[in-house]
């Protein structure tokens, strides 16, 4: 795990973002310091920090790294004209890219679930919500929220932090392996159904229903205590 010397300092930033998510990958773990994570890379811890800071910046880094996926390919895997799954699915995509790489994001959502930094931390929910707001937008249009709460009405920015906020303690249950990686997926999407059904009409609750129905046995029976 070496950093070659010719790389530009944008190109050296991402090299060493590569390097140490393969380390998190490895060990499962953001247990390191900035000297020990300078050393295998190759560099200063002067260098390191110069170019981040410090530790938190750099797993935000990479934190915000994994909401860029999951924004980029939410167009291209999050299909359908209606706006109602959209929103659901959006919920379910942003899950899958999680278990995907479990080994990468569960460490560092415990390292983001208990360090309070109020810049890395404030930006990268701020992020978050406006992913939460867009995906929602269908729901404007069509009438089944309002941009503003001032209307008396259910809002966009209302139902996104609901989502945005639940979801946080649904992935604090998988960082905590309270949930397996099926478990935390199902849970995701039987929530956000949960949530947006209850914003919308009557007609359009039926196609949710089975969103919930197909859910609903993977979760069915959980508890914090043995049973056994």
């Amino acid at each position: 795990m070496k950093l070659p010397r010719s790389l530009s300092k944008r190109e050296r930033k991402e090299k060493i973002l590569d390097l140490v998510e393969e380390k998190i990958l490895l060990t499962h773990s953001v247990d390191f310091t900035v000297l020990q994570m300078a050393h295998e890379i190759g560099i200063s811890p002067t260098t390191f920090y110069n170019i981040f800071g410090s530790k938190g910046a750099i797993l935000y880094c990479l934190l915000n790294r994994g909401l860029d996926a999951i924004i980029s390919q939410r167009g291209v895997l999050v299909q359908g004209a209606d706006p109602v799954h959209f929103a659901i699915e959006s919920m379910t995509h942003a899950a899958r890219i999680f278990v995907n790489k479990s080994g990468l994001f569960r460490p560092l959502y415990k390292f983001q679930l208990a360090e309070r930094d109020m810049l890395d931390r404030g930006r990268y929910l701020q992020r978050g919500l406006d992913y939460w707001c867009t995906s929602l937008q269908g729901m404007v249009d069509c009438g089944y929220l309002q941009v503003s709460p001032d209307t008396g009405e259910f809002s966009r920015d209302e139902l996104a932090l609901a989502l945005l906020t639940h979801s946080a303690g649904v992935i604090d249950l998988w960082v905590q392996e309270d949930l397996s990686d099926e478990q935390f997926l199902a849970r995701m999407t039987h929530d956000a159904a949960l949530l947006v059904s209850a914003i919308v009409p009557p007609e359009a609750r039926a196609s949710i229903r089975s969103i919930i129905a197909s859910t609903a046995p993977v979760i069915r029976g959980f508890s914090f205590v043995d049973k056994g």
